[in-house]
C-alpha cells in the first residue's frame, strides 16, 4: 500500500450499442475514483438487426460526442486516453469503417472488443470494486448480455456473450409479456454459467442500475447510492410488477419515467431479462456493481492492482498526506485491543481509522452530521451498503458520544452494528484527543483491557497528555465496554 502518491489521470471512452461514454479516472494504487462522467445516448445499434448495419443518426452523434470528449480531454491536459467499442460496432457490417473515422476524430486508436473481451473486462471491473466478488457478473448492454464467473482468486477465464440486449430483442418489445419471457428464456438455455448458477448475481450496466433505482422508489430507501446495493427475489418481482403496472397506471409510469429518464423505454426488457436469469441460475440475491467494463479496461490497461480497494480508495478520496495516514494507521493499533476480534471487520475498523480526521476542517457544530454525510455518500469501493453504514456511523460517533443516526437511515445495516459503531467511535475520539491527532504522540500510549478494567497506559514522561478531557473520554469508553476506567504510567 502506498500513500501520499500522485494520482495518475486516464480516461476510458466507451462506445457502446446505445451510449457513447467519457470516463476521466484518477488512479492511486489499487483505488480508480471518476472524477468527469459524461455520455451521449447515440443508439448506434438501433436498427442493426434489421439492417445489418450501424444507424445513420447515431453515427452522426457519436462522431460529434467524440469530437467533444477530444476537446474536453485536451483542454484538461489528460493525455492517457483508451478507447473501446462493444458489441454494435463489432456485429455491424460497418463497424470497421466507423471505427476508423471515430479513431480520427478522438485522435487515439479504438480498439473493438470481442465480446470474450468485454465479458472479461466488466468481471475485472467488479472486482477492481468490489471486495472479494464470488459469483457470475452479468453486463447488460444496449445489443448484447455477457456473463463472467468472478471469484476472489482472480480466476475468471470462463465467460459468454448473448444478443440478448433491448436493440438485439426489439422485435419481442410488443409481444405478450409471456411470450417476451420465452424468447429470453430460449437464449439463455445455451448458457452454461446459467445454468451452473451460485449464490450472488453481480449485475452491471445502467439498465440494471435503473431497475435497482426503481427499487429504492418503491420501499423508500434513503441512501440513493447504487454500487453495491442488494436485491433479493422478492425485491425483483416487486420491480417487475411495478413496472408492468405502469400499462394501466399512467401516475406510476410518469413517477418512474422521471426517476430513470431515457432507461424508462427499456425497463420492462432490463427487468424480464434479470428476472429470468435469476430464476434460471437460482440465485439468492442480487448485487449491483456500478463499476464494470470501463473500470476494467482502464484496471487491465494501466496495470491496477485487484486487491482491496478500500483504504487506498479512502485515501484518494479525501487526498490524505503523510501524517494523516500516519495518524489512521497508528491509531488502528491503538483501537485494536478493545474492539470485537472479527477478522472480516478488521479492514472496516482500519477503513474508519483512516476516515477519523475526515471532518477536521468542519465547523465544530457540523462535524458529526457532515461527517456523517459525507462517509455514507462517498465513491469509495470495496464496501456493500452493511459496512457503508457501519462506517458511517462510526465516523459519527467520533465527533460526537451524542451522536445519533437519522432516523430514516436506521434501516440500512445491520442491528448488531449498533453497538459496534459506538465501540468503535468512542475509542477513535479518545484516540484523537489525547494525541491530538499525532501519530509520534499517540504511538506513546496504549489500550489494556482486562476483565474488570480499561486502562489507558503511558509511557513515562507524557503524563501531561492525560487531560480531563481525556479521562472523561476514557471513561465514556470503558461504560460503553461495561468496564472500569483507569489510567497508569508505564515503568
Amino acid at each position: 500500500m502506498t500513500t501520499a502518491i500522485a494520482p495518475r489521470k486516464a480516461a476510458v471512452i466507451d462506445i457502446g450499442s446505445n451510449s457513447v461514454r467519457l470516463v476521466i479516472y484518477e488512479a492511486s494504487g489499487s483505488a480508480a475514483l471518476p472524477y468527469f462522467n459524461e455520455k451521449v445516448l447515440a443508439g448506434l445499434g438501433r436498427g442493426l438487426t434489421e439492417t445489418g448495419t450501424l444507424s445513420a443518426e447515431g453515427v452522426v452523434q457519436a462522431l460529434a460526442a467524440l469530437r467533444r470528449y477530444r476537446a474536453i480531454l485536451e483542454g484538461l491536459g489528460v493525455t492517457q486516453v483508451i478507447a473501446v467499442a462493444t458489441a454494435a460496432v463489432r456485429e455491424a457490417e460497418d463497424g470497421d469503417d466507423f471505427a476508423r473515422k471515430a479513431a480520427a476524430e478522438l485522435g487515439a486508436p479504438l480498439r473493438i472488443l470481442s465480446g470474450t473481451d468485454e465479458g472479461r473486462l466488466s468481471a475485472l471491473g467488479v472486482r477492481v470494486g468490489i471486495y472479494r466478488a464470488d459469483g457470475v457478473m452479468g453486463d447488460l448492454g444496449g445489443s448484447s448480455l455477457e456473463f463472467q464467473r468472478v471469484s476472489p482468486g482472480g480466476d475468471d477465464a470462463m465467460g459468454e456473450t448473448h444478443l440478448l440486449g433491448p436493440l438485439a430483442m426489439a422485435d419481442t418489445e410488443h409481444l405478450p409479456i409471456a411470450d417476451r419471457r420465452k424468447a429470453i428464456r430460449k437464449v439463455l438455455r445455451d448458457s452454461k454459467l446459467i445454468e451452473q448458477g451460485g449464490r450472488r448475481f453481480y449485475a452491471v450496466g445502467g439498465a440494471w442500475r435503473a431497475l435497482a433505482n426503481v427499487h429504492m422508489e418503491l420501499t423508500s430507501y434513503p441512501l440513493r447510492v447504487l454500487h453495491g446495493y442488494k436485491m433479493d427475489g422478492q425485491a425483483l418481482r416487486q420491480v417487475l410488477k411495478a413496472i408492468i403496472s405502469t400499462e394501466r397506471d399512467k401516475d406510476l409510469g410518469q413517477k418512474l419515467s422521471s426517476l430513470v429518464g431515457r432507461r424508462f423505454d427499456t425497463l420492462t426488457h432490463a427487468a424480464l431479462v434479470l428476472s429470468e436469469v435469476f430464476d434460471m441460475g437460482e440465485f439468492k440475491e442480487i448485487v449491483i456493481s456500478a463499476n464494470g467494463l470501463r473500470d476494467g479496461v482502464l484496471a487491465d490497461s494501466i496495470a491496477i492492482p485487484t486487491h482491496d480497494p478500500l483504504l487506498d480508495g479512502i485515501a484518494a478520496f479525501l487526498r490524505l498526506e503523510t501524517w494523516q495516514y500516519a495518524f489512521g494507521e497508528t491509531l488502528f493499533d491503538f483501537i485494536s485491543p478493545v474492539m470485537p476480534k472479527l477478522m472480516s471487520r478488521d479492514r472496516i475498523y482500519r477503513a474508519a481509522c483512516l476516515l477519523a480526521d475526515c471532518g477536521g476542517r468542519y465547523h465544530p457544530d457540523h462535524r458529526p452530521d457532515l461527517a456523517y454525510d459525507v462517509v455514507l455518500r462517498a465513491p469509495i469501493p470495496g464496501i456493500l451498503h452493511d459496512d457503508r453504514a457501519m462506517l458511517a456511523h462510526a465516523i459519527g460517533c467520533r465527533y460526537s458520544h451524542k451522536f445519533a443516526r437519522p432516523p430514516e437511515y436506521v434501516r440500512i445495516g445491520k442491528a448488531s452494528d449498533e453497538e459496534v459503531s459506538r465501540i468503535l467511535g468512542a475509542a477513535m475520539r479518545l484516540g484523537a484527543v489525547y494525541s491530538g491527532r499525532s501519530s509520534t504522540v499517540l504511538w506513546q500510549a496504549s489500550l489494556k483491557p482486562s476483565k474488570t478494567r480499561l486502562t489507558l497506559e503511558v509511557t513515562k514522561g507524557h503524563e501531561a497528555m492525560i487531560s480531563e478531557t481525556v479521562v472523561k473520554r476514557l471513561s465514556y469508553l470503558a461504560n460503553l465496554l461495561d468496564l472500569d476506567a483507569h489510567t497508569t504510567v508505564a515503568k
